[in-house]
């Protein structure tokens, strides 16, 4: 299984955390973090486009060297820096140093003068006292830690970019010839996520959560069932896969894509006619009146279909009623770019070209946004250069 996007990029923000405690100059560790966001929100896999003979160095924020690194991690799977600045400073100080009140020169400190590696050594430091024997811990900063400390650790958030990256692999992963889909809050399109709600038609549900626990990308299996498997990617994504029947496709789509507030509301309507609405269907008593899809159901209480995108129960419900719903923005809404680079700079087509892929997505205008030389990059237009290109015209 390739390395993904997101587990460079979270290789890099420990790099940078690493290095930050170690007192490494600012520029180096800025360098990693803004690697990182650039790795992240790529639109595809950088092992693609290592195959492909890009030359990463020509992205914004990607030298030689941390072009050479990238490409070291997609080969063997591992970041040889971060491995040697774990052995150097053990344990958890890249999270402590997270913590308000400290920072990463004082996790630096704790570390050399208390041992303190991670962070329930400093629960236990805290609860000792001995943070007092330190210059610069005061009561004030012990306080703040103890409180942070108290709080339950956070679900790891992931961008939908980033979301997406994963996603698309694992569906091509598990695709069987059934359905499938990934519902929940990657499906209503929210900018931020906890985890990945997938579903698949399948006839054997036992061996779709087999193939699951087979995937290269999964690193630890947290439940394994007969229809429903969940397990946590190696970038920390948590993966629910879950096996319905044809006959409940729609139901469990409409149930599992949320949000929780939408899906209260329309089953409060379904009360409204002595109904049942779950993830197995719209039940009158025990008979299925709908839940094959979910235009059905929403049809069957009386709304238009509700894209997923609004499913919010912020008002959506009432405009279903009446067929006032506002129309989504669409691919084909989209009249032009203005931000693109061409073959001058670090992109990879020309201007002729980049003119006529415009031109076939029904483009009205482009605006070319190649770099001068003050970009701190390779490839930046210099006077030179600009002036030939000026002395070009496109139609």
């Amino acid at each position: 299984m390739p390395v993904q996007n997101a587990e460079i990029a979270a290789m890099f923000d420990q790099a940078a955390e690493l290095l930050e405690i170690q007192g490494e100059n600012q520029f180096r560790v800025r360098a990693y973090r803004r690697a990182a966001r650039v790795v992240e929100g790529l639109p595809q896999n950088v092992g693609s486009l290592l195959s492909a003979g890009r030359d990463l160095s020509e992205l914004p924020g990607i030298g030689k060297d941390l072009a050479g690194k990238i490409a070291d991690i997609v080969k063997i799977g591992r970041f040889a820096l971060l491995d040697t600045l774990k052995k150097q400073l053990p344990g958890e100080l890249g999270n402590m140093a997270a913590l308000p009140g400290l920072g990463p020169k004082r996790a630096k400190l704790l570390y050399d003068k208390l041992k303190v590696r991670t962070l329930d050594d400093l629960r236990r430091v805290l609860k000792t006292r001995r943070l007092r024997e330190l210059k610069g811990f005061g009561p004030i900063i012990a306080k703040k830690l103890s409180k942070a400390l108290e709080k339950p650790r956070a679900e790891n958030r992931f961008k939908l970019s980033v979301a997406e990256a994963e996603a698309d692999a694992l569906v091509s992963f598990l695709r069987d010839g059934g359905r499938i889909v990934v519902a929940g809050s990657y499906r209503r399109r929210r900018d931020m996520l906890g985890d990945l709600d997938v579903l698949v038609t399948a006839k054997d549900g036992a061996a779709v959560g087999d193939k699951l626990v087979r995937y290269e990308n999964v690193a630890e299996v947290l439940a394994h069932g007969p229809t429903h498997t969940t397990v946590m990617l190696r970038s920390g994504l948590q993966v629910d896969v879950r096996a319905v029947p044809e006959e409940s496709y729609g139901a469990a789509l409409l149930y599992f894509t949320g949000s929780k507030a939408h899906n209260i509301a329309l089953r409060g309507l379904a009360i409204e006619h002595d109904w049942k609405l779950n993830e197995y269907g719209l039940f009158a008593g025990k008979r299925r009146i709908a839940g094959a899809t979910e235009e059905e159901i929403y049809n069957k209480l009386g709304l238009a279909f509700v894209p997923p995108e609004l499913r919010e129960d912020r008002g959506e419900i009432v405009l279903a009623k009446s067929d006032r719903l506002p129309r989504l923005v669409s691919l084909s809404d989209i009249r032009g770019d203005l931000h693109v680079h061409s073959d001058w700079t670090d992109g990879t087509a020309t201007i002729e070209a980049m003119a006529e892929g415009a031109r076939a997505l029904g483009y009205a205008y482009i605006a070319l946004t190649d770099h001068s030389r003050r970009v701190a990059m390779a490839h930046g237009l210099d006077p030179a250069r600009l002036r030939a290109r000026s002395s070009r015209s496109i139609d």
